[in-house]
């Protein structure tokens, strides 16, 4: 890892990107209410597109975790992407026990 990094400048470039992305989505939000963008048609296109991106998610997780295996054996990286499984999978089970309470 390089000594070389600017600590001032990396340490007001995260927080002020951070605060711009919390603007910007606050004014988009605000907008969308407004002209009525979030809509039911703007709920179920949302829901659908998180659930491509999570199946995605899933294949390149394991894709990944295999090629780790295959290549570097039980490491630092092959733990990491357990531990990424491991989350992605718990939090899919929570989601649905949630939504499962939530629509019975």
């Amino acid at each position: 890892m390089s000594q070389d990094v600017d600590y001032v400048l990396l340490f007001t470039v995260i927080p002020a990107s951070i605060l711009i992305m919390f603007v910007t989505f606050w004014i988009m939000r605000r907008m969308g209410k407004k002209h009525r963008w979030f809509d039911e048609r703007h709920r179920i296109v949302q829901e659908k597109a998180k659930s491509f991106s999570w199946k995605a998610t899933t294949a390149m997780i394991l894709i990944v975790w295999i090629v780790i295996i295959i290549v570097e054996g039980p490491g630092l990286s092959f733990f990491l992407m357990s531990g990424l499984w491991v989350t992605h999978m718990l939090s899919y089970a929570i989601g649905t026990v949630i939504a499962s309470i939530k629509n019975s």
